[in-house]
């Protein structure tokens, strides 16, 4: 029997296509060499949820299939503090990460830390993979165990309030507006030099604490934390006392051990998934003050180059010799050095 032309067409271009398909697949290991987990606690379907998982892929294509990492969102792993000391430890073996002050207090420098910068621009370019502060946090977590990749950032952080307050750009003018801070020294001393009553409160209570009355304000965010409370809340203040960070970090002990192919691999997926994101952060800090604005009555301050210059002199000169009891003279002295700010 006779096959037709046609015929003969559609088996050489299906047998064409199964060898490609194979081909495709074979590039792939059988079984991962490596298989990890990686934490991150922001919701399914965030930026960040998204960065991670685009990270996961690359990873996994460009190892050929030889490095793979699930990714478990939303905190279910356990939270960001937990998590650090299991990363440290190698239980979990990858993070988007927050550094665990608590833990080691150095680390303040890559969690909170007061006004080394004042514009988004100063930022990015501290941060960056050839910025000081950058170079300094990754000897930092390296101190933990703990190997930095690169860093997303989340935005520029600033105050909320129930209202405006008299001379908010004169830290020296007491408000005697009492503020959530987050439970740790270096925010309570920055808050109280710009004038307010600092109040530590857990993040998991601050709504009920404003819709109480037991803070006036909340800080320990950019607008997009603003915009969780925006039916208690009424004004932003930008006050860019720092940058909110996640970093994409690996046990360091795990790290070593790697080559230094797979190491480039990691290395390079991790700053292509910050660069996008440090390209649209600022353009979400914008987008929720602007919704807050639009759709809540909200007012908005934003501070001009002088005042929040002003502002970070003042703190800089009060809050920074006591970071000093708590970071060591020996990394003060480099953050003044690579910072360029001189000593008060």
């Amino acid at each position: 029997m006779s096959i037709k032309k046609p015929a003969i067409i559609l088996i050489v271009v299906f047998f064409m296509l199964s060898g490609f398909l194979f081909l495709g697949r074979s590039t792939f290991a059988a079984e991962p060499e490596y298989n990890w987990r990686m934490s991150q606690i922001h919701p399914e379907g965030s930026d960040y949820d998204i960065r991670v998982k685009e990270f996961a892929r690359k990873v996994f294509e460009r190892s050929n299939g030889r490095i793979k990492i699930d990714v478990y969102s939303g905190g279910v792993l356990g939270d960001w503090t937990e998590v650090f000391e299991m990363i440290m430890r190698g239980t979990i073996e990858m993070g988007l990460q927050q550094a665990n002050a608590n833990f080691d207090p150095q680390l303040n420098l890559a969690y909170y830390f007061p006004y080394l910068f004042t514009t988004f621009e100063e930022a990015k370019e501290v941060y960056g993979p050839r910025g000081w502060t950058f170079r300094v946090n990754q000897s930092l977590w390296e101190k933990n165990n703990i190997k930095a990749l690169d860093v997303l950032p989340v935005g520029m952080a600033g105050l909320s309030l129930s209202k405006l307050p008299d001379k908010y750009d004169v830290p020296t003018v007491q408000k005697g507006v009492k503020v959530r801070v987050m439970p740790i020294k270096p925010c309570e001393w920055t808050y109280e030099a710009l004038g307010y009553i600092p109040t530590p409160i857990p993040y998991a209570e601050v709504y009920t604490s404003l819709q109480m009355g037991i803070a006036d304000g909340q800080m320990g965010g950019p607008p997009f934390q603003a915009w969780q409370f925006r039916d208690v809340q009424k004004v932003w203040i930008q006050y860019n006392d720092y940058i909110e960070t996640w970093w994409f970090v690996i046990n360091k002990s795990l790290w070593d051990k790697l080559s230094p192919e797979d190491q480039q691999i990691l290395t390079q997926a991790a700053q292509e998934e910050a660069r996008i994101q440090w390209d649209k952060a600022e353009e979400v800090d914008e987008e929720c003050r602007q919704k807050l604005e639009d759709e809540y009555g909200w007012t908005i301050v934003m501070l001009s180059d002088d005042q929040l210059n002003s502002i970070a002199n003042h703190v800089r000169k009060v809050v920074w010799p006591k970071m000093e009891t708590i970071v060591g003279t020996e990394l003060m002295n480099r953050i003044y050095e690579e910072s360029g700010i001189p000593r008060p």
